[in-house]
């Protein structure tokens, strides 16, 4: 099953290296491609101080986990996501989250579906008429079958 990777589900992987999550990204999803635009890599670092905060992880530490995640992760040049899918992506999350936006457009541009953690997403997608997003436990339940 190849994924759209949302940034929630990645830091969740940094911060708690021994969770299901991780274990889905790195075991269970082994020979599945997971792709992000290239902007969830700039979310992460914006978010890098906190994460060492939150976890105490050393500087080195933290690098040597983020470095096996972008490894395990493909990401797409924000500019290779064309403008219409951007657009028509637009219309579904500017009242949920317009950060989102090039998640759900590279799910319109590939067909993949969006992996993500944030229920608010998710509820808000769903309700829009977009099913193409999937919770840890549909990803868990899924790799089961």
């Amino acid at each position: 099953m190849n994924l759209i990777v949302d940034t929630n589900i990645a830091i969740s992987s940094l911060i708690t290296p021994r969770s299901n999550i991780s274990k889905i990204i790195f075991r269970d999803l082994g020979n599945s491609a997971l792709i992000a635009p290239s902007f969830m890599f700039e979310e992460i670092l914006d978010k890098y101080k906190r994460i060492i905060k939150i976890t105490g992880y050393s500087d080195e530490q933290l690098k040597e986990l983020l470095y096996l995640l972008v490894k395990r992760i493909d990401f797409i040049e924000n500019e290779l996501i064309d403008f219409k899918h951007q657009k028509e992506a637009y219309g579904l999350v500017k009242e949920i989250d317009p950060k989102d936006l090039l998640f759900v457009a590279l799910s319109l541009q590939t067909g993949q579906p969006i992996w993500t953690g944030d229920l608010k997403l998710y509820k808000g997608l769903r309700k829009r008429g977009f099913d193409n997003i999937l919770t840890t436990n549909e990803i868990i339940q899924r790799t089961k079958e």
